[in-house]
Parts: structure tokens; C-alpha cells; sequence
């Protein structure tokens, strides 16, 4: 049974390959296509009848078919796809390939930037596709509470190394962070194919509540609301936040909307900006599976 079905099938395939039956028997050197008719008709019949033990096709027509129409010897006794089957596999592979490359793209999304000037010598170590692990020495430990927030709500590794001159302040320290991390987040999203690019999250702290929203565009713009109720948090200047999200914003190539909608102490309020901004950056960097490694841009790119 499985013998016939296998000559029935691969029959059809040399018809539609052919075009007509006809064609198929005057390439196979019948000068009447009845006899192929007939073949067909008796394979169709035995088919349909699961007790039938027919023996298929002759070996010296399956020879003629075969050299009729090109097909190395045996081809008429092995089982091969339809056109249909052939597309569906060539979509599911296709499909494969897709999801290989983003696993690909997921296991690689990391990158070391060094940024040395007169001023500061940083080093940014970042991997998109982390658990949250940080580990900071800049010689301003409010900063570093900071971006621990960020690396700890939106589950991204960061390690950060600087030195700078702090014995003027910490205004270097803290602006060329922001820019060598922008650095680092724009080098390891690589061309963004496949990620969720927009992110948003609201974060309340007792009285504090901020809003971030940021969309990964390659179009740096930052709007940031945040009135400090207080200049100083300990030792830390609190102007120095805007440098900081200047600089990550202008070298990220992101658009951040920074909002505090409301807040009396001043430590709240910057911990709810960071923490918010952790988790709307880890919902904008997440792999989108229905993209599958499409540009989430009808411009089809995201870095021009």
C-alpha cells in the first residue's frame, strides 16, 4: 500500500511538472497518453482500497518516466515534497532562521565603550540581556545608588568605572557617565531589529510618583520636568541629574520624557526618575517575538 501511494504521488508531481498528463507521456515516448491514463486511474483505485497489495508501477515504466522527464534512477520509488510542501517548509525555515537570529542577536547584545579626556577616564561595560548585576567605583556613591536603579529595574548589567576630577566637583564625573553609558546602550542595540523600542513606566516612592517614557528612535531629545525640592541630596548637587540624561540621551539616540508629578523629598524623587527609567528602558530594549527580527520602524532603520 504505501509502495502504491508513493507511485500515485510522485505520479502527480511529474504531471504538474509536465504540465498534462499528455505531455508527460509523449516525454516519456508514448505516442498515446491512454496507457498512462489507465496507470492512473489503477493507482487512484488501489489507493483508496487499504487492503490493496497492487505492485505499484513496473520497473521499466518507472525507468521511462523517469528518464522522460530528467530524474536520476529510483526517483519513482522515493517519497519528495509537493510544491506546497516544499513552500511550507522553505516558510518554517525561513521562520527558524528568524528566531536564530534573534537568539543570536539576544546572546550578543553587550559592549565596552572607553571614554578618556583631560577630565575623566570611564569605562562602561553593559549587557543588555542581564539579571540586574552591577558594579560601580566612581568616587560619587549618590550617583552610583542611582545606577544601581537602573541596572536593577531593568535587569541590564552595568559596570562602571571612573575617575575624574573631583577635587574641582563632580560635574564631569557625572556628565561624561551619562555620555559614555548613551555610548554603551547605542553600540550594544546594534540596528534595534526585533526590539519593542518605545518603554514607559510610573514608580512611586511614599510621596513621590515620576513617570519616564522613552522611545529607542535614534533621535535624541530629552523633555525633563523634575523641580528638586532641595539643591543637595547629601553631597550631591541634584543639577547635575540633567547632565547626566543630556549626555545619555545624546549619545543613546533616545527621546525621554522625564516627568515628577509630585514629590517633597528631594531622595524620593530622584529615586522614582531612575527607577522608572530602569523599567520603561527594560520594556524598550525586550525582544518582541511577533517582530522576529523586523525593524519596529516604518522607515526601516532606526540608527539613520
Amino acid at each position: 500500500m504505501k509502495k502504491i501511494q508513493t507511485h500515485l504521488q510522485n505520479l502527480y508531481l511529474l504531471i504538474e511538472e509536465a504540465g498534462s498528463l499528455g505531455e508527460l507521456a509523449r516525454r516519456s515516448g508514448y505516442d498515446n497518453p491512454s496507457a498512462l491514463y489507465q496507470l492512473k486511474h489503477r493507482l487512484e483505485k488501489q489507493a483508496q482500497d487499504e487492503t490493496a497489495k497492487g505492485r505499484g508501477i513496473q520497473s521499466a515504466l518507472q525507468a521511462k518516466l523517469e528518464n522522460g522527464m530528467g530524474k536520476p534512477a529510483g526517483w519513482m520509488g522515493r517519497k519528495h515534497l509537493s510544491k506546497e510542501e516544499k513552500a511550507e517548509k522553505a516558510e518554517k525555515a525561513a521562520a527558524e532562521a528568524a528566531l536564530a537570529m534573534a537568539a543570536e542577536a539576544a546572546q550578543t547584545r553587550s559592549a565596552t565603550v572607553s571614554r578618556h579626556t583631560s577630565e575623566t577616564q570611564i569605562t562602561v561595560s553593559i549587557n543588555l540581556d542581564g539579571t540586574g548585576q552591577s558594579r560601580f567605583d566612581t568616587g560619587v556613591p549618590f550617583l552610583e545608588h542611582m545606577l544601581d536603579q537602573i541596572s536593577r529595574h531593568s535587569l541590564i548589567d552595568l559596570d562602571i568605572t571612573c575617575r575624574g576630577d573631583l577635587h574641582i566637583d563632580d560635574h564631569h564625573t557625572v556628565e561624561d557617565i551619562g555620555i559614555t553609558l548613551g555610548q554603551a546602550l547605542k553600540q550594544a542595540l546594534g540596528d534595534k531589529a526585533g526590539i519593542c523600542r518605545y518603554g514607559m513606566s510610573y514608580v512611586p516612592l511614599d510621596e513621590a510618583l515620576s513617570r519616564v517614557v522613552l522611545d529607542l528612535s535614534g533621535r535624541p531629545g530629552l523633555v525633563y520636568n523634575l523641580e528638586f525640592t532641595r539643591a543637595m541630596i547629601g553631597k550631591f548637587d541634584v543639577d547635575l541629574f540633567s547632565e547626566f540624561f543630556h549626555g545619555l540621551v545624546n549619545h543613546s539616540m533616545m527621546t525621554l520624557h522625564i516627568d515628577n508629578l509630585r514629590g517633597i523629598n528631594a531622595h524620593h524623587q530622584a529615586e522614582t526618575v531612575f527607577k522608572a527609567f530602569g523599567r520603561a528602558l527594560r520594556m524598550a530594549v525586550a525582544h518582541d517575538e511577533r517582530m522576529a527580527g523586523q525593524m519596529p520602524s516604518t522607515k526601516g532603520t532606526l540608527t539613520a
